[in-house]
């Protein structure tokens, strides 16, 4: 049993990572040959472009990772058929159980594997790719910025900042509004201020307070400098720019979105990517408990069929997909119901096949 076990295992294996190799020198051909253009009339350099396609293999790697698991799914089973060593193993008692149990096995740690990879590689991979672009591609240098102008910044501990000029050469702020809310996004206190200075803490001039009780009356008081020690950004954290959220991990996203939502910001599309981020890797689980039933009863031209099914399949899981994110974004579906659909659909459907699958 173990011998059997790790020949199907030792073959499948291969097939992945020959299909997985293929399938990502496809991709990249044909989006070299989308974007030749653009590259020339930038007089882009051969090494640019090598190395902009070795920042891109992560995420075609993240996309691709189902495909090529029930390609190399449908080859096994194909060439065991063709070979006739399924016969033999049937007929010799050998249960088709004991493979589909093994590749869901195998499944789940692609599943494991691919989280990973994409909460680590994939995001650095995806920033250095835009960072990339930006600088060798299309020749816009990252500029440093020491100072921003009217802007709002989410700090913690439910303080929002409006800032109209934000020098960082001297760390001042100039024409301040503060609002700290409360955990249901009313306004606790609001303050106005002319300036603001830091200097280990932030301090403001001419500056007034107004609070807020149970029974929302207003209590004002004027300070002509008012220390404010519970203000925990620094100068720095105000001029960080925000990250996009393909560069953010699942954490990061998580921080952001925890961050957005006491602010009472709207962040139904980054909630849609965090739940996506975990209902993603999940779709080689489904996809393998689809493929393995319709792969055994595959007899003449298999393996043909099985590749036709294959990419027919991804294209159709793909599409419901994007169209589940679609609603999620625009708020037609719940983010979680959006991430997660396409999973429910087509897990329902390989459960009813796995459990008609002949044995």
């Amino acid at each position: 049993m173990n011998i059997i076990r790790r020949y199907v295992l030792k073959h499948f294996v291969r097939y992945w990572v020959i299909c997985l190799g293929i399938s990502i020198f496809i991709y990249i051909v044909i989006n070299l040959f989308d974007n030749l253009g653009k590259f020339l009339a930038r007089n882009a350099s051969a090494l640019d472009i090598m190395i902009y396609y070795l920042y891109l293999i992560p995420s075609y790697t993240i996309l691709l990772v189902p495909v090529a698991s029930m390609i190399a799914v449908f080859l096994v089973f194909g060439i065991m058929a063709k070979n006739r060593e399924l016969l033999v193993l049937k007929t010799s008692g050998f249960s088709i159980s004991t493979l589909f149990y093994l590749f869901m096995m195998t499944s789940v740690v692609i599943a494991i594997g691919t989280f990973a990879f994409q909460e680590t590689v994939g995001v650095w991979a995806q920033a250095q790719l835009i960072e990339h672009e930006q600088v060798r591609i299309k020749r816009r240098p990252i500029r440093q910025t020491s100072w921003r102008r009217n802007f709002f910044y989410y700090g913690e501990n439910n303080w929002i900042y409006y800032v109209r000029k934000f020098d960082g050469r001297i760390n001042t702020m100039d024409n301040v509004i503060l609002w700290q809310t409360t955990p249901d996004n009313k306004i606790r206190q609001r303050i106005d201020a002319h300036r603001g200075t830091y200097d280990s803490i932030w301090v403001f001039e001419q500056a007034t307070v107004r609070q807020f009780d149970t029974l929302d009356q207003e209590i004002v008081t004027k300070h002509f400098m008012l220390k404010m020690p519970e203000l925990k950004e620094k100068p720095h954290d105000l001029l960080k720019k925000i990250k996009p959220v393909e560069e953010m991990n699942f954490l990061e996203i998580a921080a952001f979105v925890n961050k957005r939502q006491r602010a009472g910001q709207d962040v139904v599309t980054e909630e849609v990517e965090l739940n996506y981020r975990f209902s993603y890797p999940i779709i080689t689980v489904i996809l393998l408990l689809i493929t393995l039933p319709i792969s055994v009863v595959l007899r003449r031209g298999g393996i043909a069929i099985g590749l036709g099914i294959s990419i027919g399949l991804s294209f159709t899981y793909w599409g419901v997909i994007q169209s589940s994110r679609a609603y999620g974004v625009a708020g037609v579906l719940n983010p979680v119901l959006a991430a997660w659909l396409p999973n429910i659909i087509f897990g329902l459907l390989g459960v009813i096949l796995i459990l008609k699958a002949p044995r």
